[in-house]
């Protein structure tokens, strides 16, 4: 194994300090993302001209956000690259939809959503496109006391590492293969019985 060249280790380092701290909006009583926008984060510092460090990580857990609609315009306005941001917390919040801007995050690896008051498996539909998410939180949400909830988000999302801060293990994997296959059979034979009725 070849060791790296110093102007290797050089370069990563300055790669390295142009990263800032996240911005950190929690326990802010926000109600709406937008806040974000007049309101000073407890750490981090927003995209102001001549601010250059790229922010990775947006915290909003903690506060009444209810609609997540907004989402994209605002980071674009708090941030200096909004294709950075590579992770968002919601948790402890009032979201019940999931919005379908987030997939407009293209390197997106981190969602919390946990603590909310998800109640649908549609709203995990909406995360399909985060070809980048690989850990996810939904616990704490309605949606967690449905039959089959681990199967049918590991099923719908199958490039995820960790869901609600656990591992996604092979055994995971299967049953969610399988659960989605036996739920496809029996769409496939309600829609047949539904035919006949017909």
């Amino acid at each position: 194994m070849a060791l790296a060249s110093p102007k290797t280790n050089i370069e990563i380092s300055r790669m390295v300090t142009k990263v800032g701290p996240p911005l950190d909006f929690s326990f802010g009583n926000l109600s709406a993302v937008t806040d974000a926008i007049e309101e000073e984060p407890r750490k981090g510092t927003k995209a102001k001209e001549g601010y250059s460090k790229v922010v990775t990580a947006v915290r909003f857990n903690n506060n009444s956000i209810s609609e997540l609609s907004d989402v994209v315009p605002t980071i674009r306005a708090i941030v200096v690259d909004f294709s950075a941001v590579s992770w968002l917390d919601f948790s402890f919040n009032d979201v019940i939809h999931i919005h379908e801007s987030l997939a407009q995050f293209p390197n997106l690896s981190t969602l919390y959503l946990h603590g909310n008051h998800i109640v649908s498996f549609n709203e995990v539909k909406k995360l399909v496109p985060l070809m980048s998410l690989r850990i996810l939180t939904l616990h704490g949400n309605p949606l967690e006391s449905l039959d089959g909830y681990r199967n049918y988000v590991l099923g719908t999302l199958p490039c995820l590492k960790q869901l609600d801060f656990s591992a996604v293990t092979k055994q995971d994997r299967r049953n969610a293969e399988n659960f989605t296959k036996l739920c496809a059979k029996r769409f496939a034979s309600g829609k047949k019985s539904k035919k006949r009725e017909d």
